[in-house]
């Protein structure tokens, strides 16, 4: 709720009250919601000032934190109003994270999942088997990312496997009011949709058992399967009809840019939703 314009205005002019200039930077202390919208305000703050995320949860720290993508929503639709800001530093301490409530890890846990399918190789062997999430799995998930973000920064090709479970997660999200689910809940969730888009039902009922074990849900109940896919068709990386999806064959075979029928979508969306 606090990831939207008004809250960017807030701090843009609390900025100019303490007379920040562009020599200042920006410290976006805290979780995605919180580096998302620190560093929009970073980016279009007299049209662009440094900003240092040190993030706090383990979405931001495996994830959100890099690449610089950045934001607020619209009651319509998630991130559709945002900038590409890199951040001039990423500063990581997972030992913050052991004040996180469970819930909160457990909603960061989808993103490891997610960045350890498109890896594939030791990242997945060790994620796919149910392994602690430790310092090294936080820094390969980094890397993972970085090395994507690397090839294509904004978002016209490559990059667009960072979104696997995102599409459909996104969509119920917006449906949901942004209320209802954390926003990794809803990527673990729209993960198991993709996979099932993919053709890959042993891999995502292996996805779902390390979804369950990590206490995030499988299934989302009284949201309309059509009002999901609806959404669907407002996802930022349409550029024309047809609503391109993330599909993972193989854990390390993830390809962007998948034309699905609408009555598979609705399938794979029903699975997840009623």
């Amino acid at each position: 709720e606090h990831k939207t314009l008004a809250t960017a205005e807030a701090v843009w002019r609390a900025l100019v009250e303490q007379g920040v200039t562009r020599a200042d930077h920006l410290v976006a202390v805290g979780g995605g919601v919180v580096g998302d919208v620190a560093g929009f305000c970073a980016a279009t703050y007299q049209r662009g000032i440094p900003v240092v995320q040190v993030p706090t949860t383990l979405v931001a720290q495996v994830d959100s934190a890099y690449g610089g993508k950045t934001g607020v929503d619209l009651p319509e639709a998630k991130n559709y109003v945002g900038a590409y800001h890199q951040p001039a530093a990423v500063l990581v301490d997972p030992e913050v994270l052991s004040t996180l409530p469970p819930e909160e890890f457990a909603a960061g846990y989808a993103e490891v999942v997610k960045t350890a399918l498109i890896a594939g190789g030791p990242l997945w062997d060790a994620v796919g088997s149910g392994c602690v999430v430790d310092e090294d799995v936080i820094l390969a998930c980094a890397r993972t990312k970085l090395a994507v973000v690397a090839e294509d920064e904004r978002d016209g090709g490559r990059r667009q496997v960072l979104n696997l479970g995102h599409t459909i997660g996104h969509a119920i999200e917006t449906v949901t009011g942004y209320a209802r689910l954390r926003h990794g809940e809803a990527v673990g969730l729209g993960m198991l949709a993709a996979l099932r888009l993919s053709g890959a039902g042993d891999l995502r009922e292996q996805v779902a058992g390390l979804l369950e074990a990590a206490g995030l849900p499988t299934f989302v109940a009284d949201v309309d399967a059509d009002a999901v896919v609806a959404a669907t068709h407002r996802d930022k990386k349409r550029v024309g009809e047809e609503v391109p999806f993330v599909v993972c064959l193989t854990p390390g075979d993830v390809r962007h840019g998948a034309q699905i029928a609408p009555g598979d979508v609705r399938a794979a969306v029903a699975e997840i939703a009623g």
